[in-house]
């Protein structure tokens, strides 16, 4: 695979470098004179200078994007690298992005190696490639460290699909998050990563809706030899074979520590809420997961199927995922979970009491990554505000209201939703294929908060069946939130 990626990268190095375009930045591209990337023509240069991919750059304003969707009759952006130089975003923000490519791998970097992506944030990127596709990478390799970085939008590919990077080998990501709607046709679909191998991931954290194929998880769809600690999951993870809350499934050799999943998980085989499946020689040490958990055949609150006898001190809500066993661990009751004491009252027969703020049942640990309060993150177990080395956590968060109730709902629904400022609305609901089947709102509204209800019909008035639903909230053009519903009858 690996081989194939590269001789891709470099026909394709060649052939940008015979037609640089855009207007070159200020500086000199060195550690103490990087180049300053300000205007979007900026990014158009380094994309089409592939001399320039060794380089240092840092970013010093928002860039608008949005103009990306007419470039190259519809193909917009041509990923830059493979990249091996230093990009600091800044925390600037990247608007709009839009990729449209049939090559691989894709992303706003085609590919790193021995690199440092920090601080970068694309906000509403819509990026399509046929394989190893990520929001931010398509493939991240040789000791690149990838740090601080924020990805919300809508990525569509093949395999090895994810929010932030489609494939990540022997490298490093830390403290990044992706909002992102994602869509893999093939297998190694994940919220922030498709696919890794001798990687380490830390305090990343994924709030999507996913959909693949197998090895599809909320956070990473397949890991081989890899670490991943202290991350966490939201949203709705859906697929056929090997599904988890968390990941998909983890070959030989992964270690998993201190992490949470919240995402429902719907799948037919092998379907877990936090893990799919956990091979021979890996191990999963205090974690939980609390979401929804539907399939047809192995089947568990937990993990779909145990092929590793090494899962310690770990739980799952049997009332909120729908299941109530899980063949060798220990479910909770949602007060069991809300109490601190599951967690670390070494009476309960835990191996090894986790770590919380304030040292609850003499827990022994002095890291205080864990702690607990009924106002957050629902009652269960949240990570402490956890920083490694020079991690900066200060990136904005993009939030427009969207809810509705009841839910589940038959045969009406009231659909929420608030604005920051006066606006174009569009509202349209989503059958689990992705087919939109009903435009309920297309309109100029003032800002502030606004309803409307949806009675279970499509655009011609046709009852539509039992399911899952999808609600998208639109605004001026940019998808800002997107959110499910059951429908039951």
């Amino acid at each position: 695979m690996m081989k194939r990626i590269l001789i891709s990268v470099f026909t394709l190095c060649v052939m940008i470098n015979l037609f640089a375009d855009g207007v070159l930045p200020n500086g000199s591209g060195t550690d103490s004179d990087p180049y300053q990337i300000e205007i979007l023509d900026n990014l158009l240069w380094i994309s089409t200078n592939s001399n320039s991919w060794d380089k240092n750059f840092t970013q010093i304003a928002d860039i608008d994007a949005s103009d990306t969707q007419n470039w190259n009759n519809g193909f917009g952006f041509s990923p830059i690298g493979n990249f091996s130089g230093i990009y600091h975003g800044s925390n600037y923000i990247i608007h709009e992005l839009y990729i449209n490519h049939q090559d691989f791998p894709t992303g706003f970097f085609r590919s790193t190696s021995n690199s440092l992506i920090e601080n970068v944030i694309l906000h509403n990127a819509n990026i399509t490639g046929m394989r190893t596709t990520g929001g931010l990478i398509g493939v991240i390799t040789n000791n690149s460290d990838v740090n601080n970085c924020f990805v919300t939008g809508t990525i569509n590919g093949g395999d090895d699909i994810g929010g932030l990077a489609g494939f990540c080998s022997n490298s490093e990501v830390i403290n990044c998050t992706s909002e992102c709607l994602i869509t893999g046709s093939g297998p190694r679909v994940g919220g922030l990563i498709g696919n890794i191998d001798f990687s380490t991931i830390s305090l990343c954290n994924s709030i999507c809706i996913i959909n693949g194929n197998s090895y599809v998880g909320g956070l990473i769809g397949l890991t081989h030899d890899s670490d991943i600690s202290f991350c966490s999951s939201s949203g709705d993870v859906i697929g056929e074979e090997y599904i988890g809350g968390l990941i998909g499934k983890s070959n030989q050799f992964s270690n998993i520590s201190n992490c949470f999943s919240r995402s429902n998980v719907t799948g037919i085989n092998v379907v877990g809420g936090f893990i799919g499946i956990l091979a021979t020689y890996s191990t999963i040490d205090k974690c939980y997961s609390t979401g929804f958990v539907d399939g047809l055949t192995n089947v568990g609150g937990f993990t779909g199927v145990i092929s590793s006898l090494i899962i310690l001190n770990s739980f799952w809500d049997i009332e909120t995922s729908g299941q109530s066993t899980n063949f060798g661990l220990m479910g909770k009751t949602t007060a069991e979970m809300h109490d601190v004491a599951t967690y670390t009252d070494v009476l309960g027969l835990l191996d090894d009491p986790w770590d919380f703020v304030g040292n609850p049942y003499d827990d022994l640990g002095n890291e205080d990554y864990w702690d607990i309060n009924i106002s957050i993150n629902d009652g269960y177990p949240n990570l402490s505000n956890l920083f490694v080395g020079d991690v900066n956590n200060d990136i904005p968060y993009f939030s427009f209201n969207l809810n509705n109730y009841p839910n589940p709902f038959n045969p009406n629904t009231t659909i929420e939703f608030s604005i920051q400022n006066d606006s174009k609305v569009n509202l349209s609901i989503f059958n689990i294929k992705g087919q939109r089947i009903k435009i309920l709102i297309n309109n100029e509204f003032q800002k502030g908060s606004h309803s409307i209800n949806w009675n279970g019909d499509d655009e011609f008035g046709k009852p539509v069946s039992s399911g899952n639903y999808y609600y998208k909230l639109n605004v001026n053009g940019k998808t800002e939130v997107v959110k499910k519903c059951l429908l039951l009858k």
